[in-house]
């Protein structure tokens, strides 16, 4: 068969209007599956999608100018083929199965345009140039199947180019080097492998065309389609029809549509409200709807198809936010090596668009490591609460019922949303986080010594290892903390630093975080000692966007750093997660997150009248406005004994500190302290507070 040629817009309009002249046709019930083609740049998609397909749409097969110019693909190809359906389709009533093939290009730069795509997209087929192997865009296409697709096929193209005596014993080599590989992906190592070749050099006929269809018909599930919800239609093309209006390309994310039905184009604003639909195609023929899934094309009257380049169109009655700002919850994937750190940009791909956003990370602040002079900030009185409740209601997260801007997620997303909270609890308060963390990683932090700890998953269960400054130190069988003063143990009481002596204090700015992390981590490895954790440590994002976003609550989102070297060899994508909240860009006050703070000072002298009252210094200078110490908690970090602040004692900024008891320290004849014996001052301040004065505990 000829191989398809890309439609003109003067075919567009001659295949629009003839198909409306026509009557529906009484077609066997079919499913459509949206099939999304990634790869490297130049493995081959494009030459795949040619291969297979029957009907180009308007966007197929490297049709624009700049891809010509070019010889890449730079924004989604739309093409389809179709075929019988499998026994197990047909046993659910379907005859046949619509192949939506949506070829994302592969050039590093251009990596924004696979996330925004794969978002509607079923299943997933990977294209390696099997001569090439594994290249930079190939990984990067891998981790955003894991997010966003349930399965995955691997196509080994241009196998042509192998001689025909060496064919077999290469392939074999190349699939078992390649298992290797994505055993440590979610897929697993018993991925799916077919050979072909797309575009054979000597212009003789493809290879393994049968036996991809056929891979693909065995592999596919039924999709699971909601046609009962709210309708959200993502388009990614428009053009104009001379006589009808202007078509919309695009596919139903949820609910369904038919003609005549009221819509609304909301990057328009009021221009877009009042649309209805003309008529409906899918794949040149005119059907009366098109449900959750369906690639169509929607013809409406009274637009401008100059305005309009990609996005959503919705129900009349489903109103979806434009967000400036929003609150996610997020996971970091072990893939990207770098920093992700609070107040650095990142590219964010949600609502199909990429923008540019700054992210504030924090984590709930649970209070078991913190001590009792700063346990986890207080609940808020009834009238803070009712304010934030307030504050909370129009920035209220969407109804579970919302669509999300991806049919479903993919295996790595399935597995960690599992934990997820469906809406956010301004109620609560959160700990700032300086960098994301990544769940069941290892667990690093500087403690107050200098020393870098690190602990990690051991050779077994019941055990994990411990590294000081890079230094493996040995094994942990038990862990020890002690809330009060923070320090932080191994069995034997053993301390974690370099010296024997070491005070083995987690510092206070990373104490929940790191026993939070530590707790989950020992749990896993079935290590004893710290208290069990529930669920896995959930973490989230404030994201400011530098450009508004029409986005339903609810929605997958992607974040990446596509600044970096385009020709490193590492994955750009940092972090994914789901939007919970809308927020006001200009007031984030209902926002409760905290900062952990601490100050330290030194014992100096018992007072000569009452041994429960010490004498301290090295806390804060003669001109440090003492009321803001006056009646706040210290602890005494060797015993964890609790002392109140009680006055200034003379001139130098030195000050005095009541006891319960009278601690047990070695002093001189004089009762002057010996040196080491420090005391600290724990407190918070809230991030979003606008008030600056003072601190609390």
């Amino acid at each position: 068969a000829a191989r398809p040629l890309v439609p003109t817009p003067q075919d567009c309009q001659a295949q629009w209007s003839s198909g409306f002249s026509m009557a529906e046709e009484k077609l066997p019930k079919a499913v459509n599956v949206n099939i999304g083609v990634l790869g490297h740049i130049d493995s081959g998609k494009t030459s795949l999608c040619r291969m297979l397909s029957t009907i180009c749409s308007t966007a197929s097969m490297d049709g624009s100018t700049q891809s010509k110019e070019r010889g890449i693909t730079l924004d989604l190809g739309f093409s389809s083929f179709s075929c019988d359906a499998p026994d197990h389709f047909k046993e659910q009533g379907l005859d046949v199965l619509q192949f939506c093939l949506v070829d994302c290009p592969g050039h590093a730069s251009l990596i924004r345009t696979v996330i925004g795509g794969a978002q509607i997209i079923d299943l997933c087929m990977l294209v390696i140039d099997v001569n090439k192997g594994i290249q930079t865009q190939t990984a990067e296409c891998l981790v955003v199947s894991e997010i966003l697709a349930n399965q995955l096929i691997i196509v080994l193209n241009k196998v042509d180019m192998i001689p025909a005596e060496k064919r077999e014993k290469v392939l074999k080599g190349v699939i078992k080097k390649l298992r290797v590989t994505f055993a440590a992906s979610k897929f697993g190592a018993t991925l799916p492998f077919v050979c072909v070749a797309a575009s054979p050099q000597d212009n003789s006929p493809p290879i393994g065309v049968e036996g991809l269809i056929e891979l693909l018909k065995s592999k596919l599930v039924v999709p699971d389609r909601d046609h009962a919800g709210p309708f959200m239609f993502s388009f990614d093309h428009a053009f104009p029809i001379k006589g009808q209006g202007t078509v919309l390309t695009g596919t139903v994310l949820s609910g369904s549509v038919r003609p005549q039905q009221g819509i609304v184009v909301p990057a328009l604003g009021e221009a877009g409200k009042n649309k209805k639909v003309r008529s409906l195609q899918m794949f040149k023929k005119p059907v009366q709807e098109a449900k959750q899934g369906d690639r169509v094309a929607m013809c409406v009257a009274a637009l401008d198809s100059k305005e309009l380049e990609r996005g959503i169109i919705i129900g009349e009655k489903f109103p979806v936010p434009t967000l400036d700002a929003c609150i996610c919850v997020v996971h970091r994937l072990s893939y990207f090596k770098q920093s992700v750190l609070t107040k650095a940009k990142f590219h964010v791909t949600l609502g199909h668009q990429t923008v540019m956003a700054t992210a504030h990370f924090f984590c709930p602040l649970d209070g078991r490591a913190s001590p009792s002079s700063s346990s986890a900030a207080a609940p808020p009185s009834s009238g803070d609460a009712v304010a934030a409740s307030s504050a909370a209601q129009g920035k209220a997260a969407a109804p579970t019922t919302s669509p999300s801007l991806a049919m479903g997620c993919g295996a790595l997303a399935a597995e960690t949303q599992q934990n997820w909270p469906k809406s956010f609890d301004f109620s609560s308060t959160y700990l700032h986080l300086d960098e994301l963390f990544q769940s069941a990683a290892p667990v690093e932090y500087e403690n107050n010594d200098g020393d870098m700890i690190k602990i990690c998953e051991g050779p077994g269960l019941g055990r994990m290892l411990c590294y000081v400054n890079g230094e493996l130190r040995g094994e942990v069988t038990e862990l020890k903390f002690d809330p009060n003063s923070g320090r932080l143990s191994i069995q034997e009481d053993q301390p974690l630093g370099i010296a024997s002596d070491s005070r083995s204090l987690v510092p206070l700015k990373d104490r929940d975080r790191v026993i939070s992390l530590l707790s989950w981590l020992a749990q896993k490895c079935l290590v004893p000692g710290l208290p069990p954790m529930e669920q896995e440590p959930l973490a989230f994002v404030l994201l400011v966007l530098e450009k508004p976003v029409l986005c339903p609550i609810g929605s997958l989102l992607i974040a990446s750093k596509l600044d970096f070297d385009i020709h490193s060899p590492n994955c750009r994508i940092a972090f994914f997660g789901r939007v919970l909240n809308q927020m006001d860009p200009k007031d984030f006050s209902s926002l409760r997150v905290v900062k952990m703070k601490s100050k330290s000072g030194t014992l100096e002298r018992f007072d000569k009248q009452d041994r429960t009252l010490m004498i301290c210094g090295d806390m804060m200078s003669a001109d440090t406005d003492f009321s803001l110490f006056s009646g706040k908690k210290v602890v005494h970090e060797q015993t964890g004994a609790e002392g109140i602040i009680e006055g200034l004692f003379g001139q130098e900024g030195k000050f005095k500190v009541r006891f319960k008891e009278e601690l047990k320290i070695k002093t001189d004849a004089k009762g002057n302290v010996k040196s080491g014996e420090r005391i600290s001052m724990y407190f918070k301040r809230f991030n979003f507070e606008k008030s600056a004065r003072g601190f609390t505990q």
